[in-house]
Parts: structure tokens; C-alpha cells; sequence
């Protein structure tokens, strides 16, 4: 098969995808023929979602703040070789330090994209969590080194939350802390564990979990309205003050009159 990188702008045609095939009406290609949507939800239902609407602002907050260049994705489809577009993958979260933290329709290991060093993801208690085992194998032939899987279910996983590192070609599960902490990333420096059938990540330098935008939205509104409730004290304070020094002075100056000292 004649290579993408033999097709000029020119000669290219634009109604094949990047393996030769005709592009599909209801796919989203990028410049290359390459599809950047697998066609799959992100999420089936609340309880995953909420997991990566979790997950994914508190891992790249996190990183962006420590490592300038770090590129963290969600449901983004990454492919290790040219024109193979079955050999693609598209997991919940990844993260790759070095990349550079600019936008991508896909992201392709060929043109010498960093290979993430973590992926998470997230099962959606149906039918579809079986294509994790075929997920688990590309993320293997990849050289990812941290694969996470987070069950908000419970229903494969009884713990929620397992870690597996990559060892001599296979995946080996992460013991968990001790004093059921959960389980260390290496890779991010971080813990992972379930809260309530949730996902939590903890940051152990710090001693606290990582928020989502909603709980940094909730706490500046608590904030905000413990300022505006301090302010109106202050200036009710103010006010009694300055009632008090001007009672004060009033009666100094009736005292005075009465006793003679004002005409």
C-alpha cells in the first residue's frame, strides 16, 4: 500500500481515507484521511460521565501547573502506524509528557509523537466494556506504561479503581497502599482511589485530593459569599462605630450647655 506520505496535496483523493478506503459519510476525517472520532460515546450514562468530567480537568490542571509541556486528552484517537486505521485507539484519559499542550484532531505515534506514559479508563456498565481487553493489548504494543481502569459500578472491578504496569510486555497490577490509601501512580505522582463509588485523586505532597471545576466553582462561591458576608459586617461595624463616637459627642456637648460652658 503506497504510504501517506506519497501523496502530495495535489494527487491526493480526497473521497479515500488515509488506508485507501472511502471515507464514511458520518465520520469526521483530518487533513491526512485520517478519522478523528471512532464513532463511540464518550459516556453512556451519567455515573461514567461524571467520572471523566472528573478526571480529565483535575489530571490536566494538575500536570499543566508542574509540566509546561504535557499534553493530557480525552477520547482522543491515537494511531501507532500509517494507513493502519484499525490499530487505532481512543482512550477514556492519557497523558504524554513532552508532546506540547497544543490542539490535535488525533494523535499519531508515527510522526513522532511521545507515547503517553498513562491511560485511563472508565467502564460504562454495558456491553461496550468489553473492548477493553482489545484496548488493553494496543496500549501494550504501544509501550504505554500505566494502564488504570475505573468501574463506577463495581461490577467488574469490586474495588472500583485498579492500576496495571507495564513489565517485561504485560501488565501487572499495582499493589494498593497500605491502610487501603488506594494505589500510586509512578508516572503522575498521584493516588487513585474510590470515594462513594467515585473516582478521587490525591495528590500525597499536597495531602489533598485534586478537585473538579465544579467543586473549585462551589468553593469560590463559598468564598465569594464569606467575603460579602465579612464585608457587610465591617461596615456594619463601621457604622455603629461612627453612631457611637458621634452619640458620644453629643453628649459632651449637652453636658457642656448644662453646665454652663456653652452659651
Amino acid at each position: 500500500m503506497t504510504s501517506v506520505f506519497q501523496h502530495g496535496p495535489d494527487d491526493s483523493d480526497p473521497r479515500l481515507a488515509a488506508d485507501g478506503t472511502p471515507r464514511l459519510p458520518h465520520v469526521a476525517y483530518d487533513e491526512e484521511g485520517y478519522p478523528h472520532s471512532d464513532g463511540v460515546r464518550r459516556s453512556e450514562n451519567t455515573r461514567q460521565a461524571d467520572q471523566f468530567f472528573y478526571a480529565y480537568p483535575a489530571l490536566k490542571t494538575f500536570l499543566h501547573e508542574r509540566f509546561p509541556d504535557v499534553f493530557v486528552a480525552t477520547d482522543l484517537l491515537i494511531y501507532p502506524w500509517p494507513e493502519e486505521l484499525k490499530a487505532s485507539v481512543a482512550p477514556g484519559v492519557f497523558v504524554a509528557f513532552g508532546a506540547g499542550n497544543h490542539a490535535r484532531l488525533c494523535y499519531k505515534l508515527w510522526k513522532g509523537e511521545p507515547v503517553p506514559a498513562f491511560v485511563l479508563d472508565i467502564l460504562a456498565g454495558s456491553a461496550s466494556d468489553n473492548r477493553l481487553y482489545e484496548k488493553r493489548d494496543k496500549y501494550v504494543g504501544m509501550g504505554i506504561q500505566e494502564f488504570w481502569i475505573f468501574d463506577p459500578f463495581a461490577g467488574r472491578i469490586r474495588e472500583h479503581i485498579a492500576g496495571y504496569r507495564l513489565q517485561s510486555g504485560r501488565y501487572r497490577p499495582i499493589p494498593p497502599l497500605p491502610k487501603a490509601r488506594g494505589y500510586a501512580s509512578d508516572v503522575l505522582g498521584l493516588e487513585f482511589r474510590a470515594k462513594d463509588g467515585n473516582l478521587r485523586i490525591h495528590d500525597p505532597v499536597a495531602a489533598e485530593d485534586l478537585q473538579s471545576h465544579l467543586e473549585v466553582h462551589i468553593d469560590k462561591l463559598a468564598a465569594q459569599r464569606r467575603a460579602d458576608a465579612d464585608k457587610r459586617l465591617a461596615d456594619a461595624l463601621a457604622r455603629q462605630s461612627a453612631a457611637e463616637k458621634e452619640n458620644a459627642r453629643l453628649r459632651q456637648r449637652l453636658a457642656r450647655y448644662e453646665s454652663g460652658q456653652l452659651p
